[in-house]
């Protein structure tokens, strides 16, 4: 309230004038200071609901990355050995950053993407055509370096091609 509100306030109630100015200088004392209190209270709540915000999109962004980044479809070469392919898994196990991996068969591959994409015209494929396409899911450490990681398994003898999900996922679109 303005103070011209308040005097008028105080004209119209009847009581001991006494009375109406302690009730006047307190009325505006409470109201200075609530007005103090609530400027720095929506600073306050300014600044945190940046950071919250802030603290949201960097979650946010570290789920992306999760999601994109940290996420590696390991190939290897046609015609390798179960057990050197076993061997590569052992290798995997030892790059700092391999947060875990898991090893899928041509036939999972087939299955999943049957499932996926073809449904019943899959009854049409007498063979797997994705025979070779057996290969390891790698996850990465949120705090590795997922670029250095791919190079490793890269290097690895045994594997022909290290891919994201982002860059499987646009392999996808330029084929349908």
């Amino acid at each position: 309230m303005k103070e011209k509100d308040m005097i008028q306030i105080k004209e119209s109630i009847t009581m001991p004038s006494e009375m109406t100015d302690t009730l006047t200088q307190n009325c505006m004392k409470s109201h200075r200071k609530h007005y103090r209190y609530s400027r720095y209270s929506k600073l306050c709540a300014v600044l945190i609901s940046l950071l919250l915000i802030g603290a949201a999109g960097s979650t946010s962004l570290a789920a992306y990355n999760v999601y994109q980044e940290k996420q590696l479809a390991v190939f290897m070469d046609v015609g390798i050995t179960q057990e050197e392919i076993n061997v590569i898994g052992s290798e995997l196990a030892q790059i700092p950053g391999v947060a875990s991996y898991h090893f899928v068969s041509a036939d999972e591959a087939w299955a999943e993407f049957k499932a996926e994409y073809l449904g019943d015209c899959a009854e049409d494929f007498d063979e797997n055509p994705l025979a070779d396409s057996f290969n390891y899911e790698v996850s990465i450490w949120l705090g590795a370096n997922t670029q250095q990681v791919r190079e490793q398994i890269s290097q690895l003898d045994g594997v022909r091609r290290v891919t994201t999900i982002r860059e499987a996922n646009k392999l996808q679109e330029t084929m349908e």
